[in-house]
């Protein structure tokens, strides 16, 4: 989630705000990127990560699924700040600061509400995802809680049903407390946190 956020952040007001050759094109591969399922990505990611080492390590399961929801975090913190008047950056950079001061001190704190919503939808994203850790991560050593709650179910004679539900409700427990600490941040969006 924070690889994805900083690098959203980053590139998303790049694109939102410079004017660069390839721009539009750049933007319109990032979503052809995104429309792609993983799985079908899946044996070029195997044939990466094994080539550099990363594979059956959380870190290559984290930097896989990290760079497949960059491109939509881009989009959507680029929607952001495109909601953002130029004026209020050029009346920042006229006081004479400079343009990454500008950025953190008058721009971030406009696009919260998307950070909150691109916080969310990319610790979803990463929680639930199943697909990914149990092919590039198989071993128990690096196994993620999705595979092994999966793992608990495999045998229909020797199922532990009490276990199954004891895991089960740690899985979604984090997911329900990242929703309470953040639920505020949606109704800003909810509300209409906008220029005006």
């Amino acid at each position: 989630m924070a690889i994805v956020i900083a690098t959203s952040l980053t590139a998303g007001y790049a694109l939102s705000r410079l004017k660069f050759p390839f721009r539009p094109q750049f933007l319109g591969g990032a979503m052809i990127l995104h429309a792609f399922p993983s799985i079908s990505l899946i044996v070029a990611i195997f044939l990466m990560l094994r080539v550099l080492g990363l594979y059956d390590t959380l870190l290559g399961v984290i930097l896989v699924k990290a760079s497949l929801e960059i491109p939509f975090g881009i989009w959507v913190i680029k929607g952001f700040y495109d909601s953002i008047p130029w004026e209020i950056e050029m009346a920042g950079m006229q006081d004479g600061a400079s343009r990454f001061l500008v950025w953190r001190k008058l721009v971030l704190p406009q696009v919260k509400p998307g950070i909150a919503a691109l916080a969310i939808f990319s610790f979803i994203a990463a929680w639930s995802e199943f697909i990914l850790p149990f092919i590039l991560a198989p071993s128990s050593e690096t196994q993620l809680l999705s595979v092994y709650l999966a793992g608990l179910m495999s045998d229909d004679y020797l199922t532990d049903y009490g276990l199954f539900k004891a895991v089960g409700l740690f899985y979604i427990l984090p997911v329900m407390l990242f929703y309470l600490f953040t639920q505020d941040r949606l109704m800003d969006i909810y509300r209409g946190a906008h220029k005006g």
